[in-house]
């Protein structure tokens, strides 16, 4: 029998569940929100603006938002190039991905752990990103998808070559009965691309690795498709992925563009326009890549070197076709508040705010593997942001000096 007493203790109980389920999350406090947001890491900042609509208006409005890109840096050796690390073996400082030391958010980067989501990237190459998505490539060759922000894991079919001296046809379709792919093969990786729907699930990836083999795969495939593509030149330099098309740089700088939604036809856009640049004498090329504008325009982009008098200067050039004059033309402008991250193939939406390190529309976000070696520009850097207005570069400051290789990352979400 229920004393009064009890009577009451039931009844307080119970309005507390109903205080519980009738709290609006979404409506919290815009000040306590905001003090919530500063206090975290970058990918936490990240994680938590998605949470609803509300949430991501008040976290735009912080003060310490993390850039837009942030940089993820791999500390050790190159893991799919060289032996396995040496087990236990203490962390350099910094290495933590999701805790959330104040500096950490103030410098803006993203150390690289050795585990994640429990999974060992010891032993883990990143190839490739899209939004909040990495390629990555364990010791063993084997490839997956990680989204660095829900942790969802994307397991890949082995990946298989055709051996040289094999006759090749146009399209190949279908299993490649052929040698798996060794890890000699992946260290001469020219480009890898990659592209996910967070709505629908769809995926697609692309690799070029030797200038020799084009392998591609998407979600509902059982295998990797082989592009076996008949030009003048020998092999492949860059590939390239937006709505629903493929685009192919080739050796001899031709650009072939595959419409999948129409069966893999090949469209003749560029076809009777390859690309040409002539070197003058104090200009020297190190790479030449493909971006894709979100108009579908193709921008041919180069980093060189300028040496004049004994001085060198890092450049990037970029160039786009005038279909009227049916020449390639040099653009001091990227898209409509577009900028480009070198060697990712496409271009994204410029931050609206001023984030510093010259990252805003018309800039081009490099590391150091995408200049020249050997050039006289040392900062103290090992990535910088290079101003096609101006042709200047910035160089964000190196918080971590036992690094192996940093990489520019776009999270999910627009700004």
């Amino acid at each position: 029998m229920n004393t009064g007493k009890d009577f009451i203790m039931i009844r307080k109980k119970k309005r507390q569940e109903e205080v519980v389920e009738s709290t609006d999350w979404s409506k919290l406090s815009p000040d306590v929100l905001r003090k919530i947001f500063e206090t975290l890491s970058p990918l936490h900042s990240h994680r938590a603006k998605l949470v609803c609509s509300d949430w991501y208006s008040v976290w735009k409005t912080c003060d310490n938002l993390p850039l837009c890109p942030l940089q993820i840096i791999h500390i050790g050796g190159s893991p799919i190039l060289s032996e396995p690390p040496q087990l236990n073996k203490p962390e350099p400082y910094g290495q933590v991905l999701h805790k959330n030391p104040r500096w950490f958010t103030h410098e803006q980067n993203i150390h690289y752990p050795r585990k994640l989501a429990e999974q060992d990237l010891n032993r883990s190459s990143c190839m490739a990103s899209y939004g909040s998505w990495l390629l990555v490539v364990d010791y063993d060759c084997d490839i997956h998808l990680l989204n660095l922000i829900t942790f969802e894991r994307i397991n890949l079919p082995k990946m298989n070559i055709k051996p040289k001296g094999v006759r090749k046809t146009y399209l190949q379709r279908g299993p490649i009965p052929t040698r798996k792919v060794s890890r000699d093969d992946l260290q001469w990786k020219n480009a890898a691309v990659l592209w996910v729907d967070d709505s629908s699930g769809d995926y697609f990836v692309a690799w070029i690795f030797s200038q020799t083999y084009l392998l591609s795969h998407m979600k509902g495939a059982h295998s990797w498709l082989s592009f076996n593509i008949k030009c003048k030149g020998s092999g492949f330099m860059d590939a390239a992925y937006r709505n629903n098309k493929v685009y192919v740089l080739t050796a001899d700088k031709h650009i072939k563009i595959f419409d999948l939604s129409r069966g893999q036809v090949e469209l003749d856009t560029y076809k009777h326009h390859p690309f040409r640049f002539v070197e003058k004498p104090w200009e020297y090329i190190w790479k030449t890549r493909l971006a894709i504008e979100e108009s579908g325009e193709v921008l041919i982009v180069l980093s060189l070197k300028e040496v004049k008098t004994d001085q060198e200067k890092l450049l990037f050039y970029v160039f786009k076709m005038n279909f009227e004059s049916c020449m390639w033309e040099r653009v001091y402008s990227i898209g409509d508040n577009e900028m480009l991250i070198f060697g990712q193939g496409v271009t994204v939406k410029a931050p609206v705010n001023d984030f510093g390190h010259g990252i805003k529309s018309g800039s081009i976000n490099f590391v150091q593997d995408d200049v020249w070696p050997d050039h006289d520009d040392d900062h103290g850097s090992v990535c910088g942001v290079f101003d096609l207005a101006t042709s200047r570069i910035e160089w964000p400051k190196k918080t971590c000096y036992n690094i192996s290789r940093t990489q520019w990352y776009i999270p999910g979400g627009a700004y």
